[in-house]
């Protein structure tokens, strides 16, 4: 098996994977890019629904019934897992070997 390790010049021998890597990097950078503008063109209306949605449960606006305000607890609930993906998306959130 071979792990890429010359032995007899003592050091880490070439690896033909890490010309793949080096062609990689611009779609890696390219893909960074579009994910955090996807993540902002997402993040801007869910802001404004999940801004709405607090002041209709927090009584600013007219009382609600009961069960308008489960359904928008529901939504409320819905939205924020929404807006956790959203925040997945973007990639200086993402934690990883650095």
């Amino acid at each position: 098996m071979e792990f890429g390790f010359d032995a007899t010049s003592g050091g880490v021998a070439a690896r033909p994977g890490l010309a793949l890597v080096e062609a990689l990097s611009p779609l890696d950078a390219d893909t960074a890019h579009l994910l955090a503008a996807l993540a902002h063109q997402l993040r801007t209306p869910l802001t404004s629904v999940l801004g709405y949605l607090e002041l209709l449960l927090d009584g600013s606006m007219d009382p609600l019934t009961a069960e308008q305000e489960r359904v928008l607890h529901t939504v409320a609930a819905s939205m924020t897992r929404l807006a956790a993906y959203v925040d997945d998306l973007e990639p200086r959130s993402r934690v990883g070997p650095g």
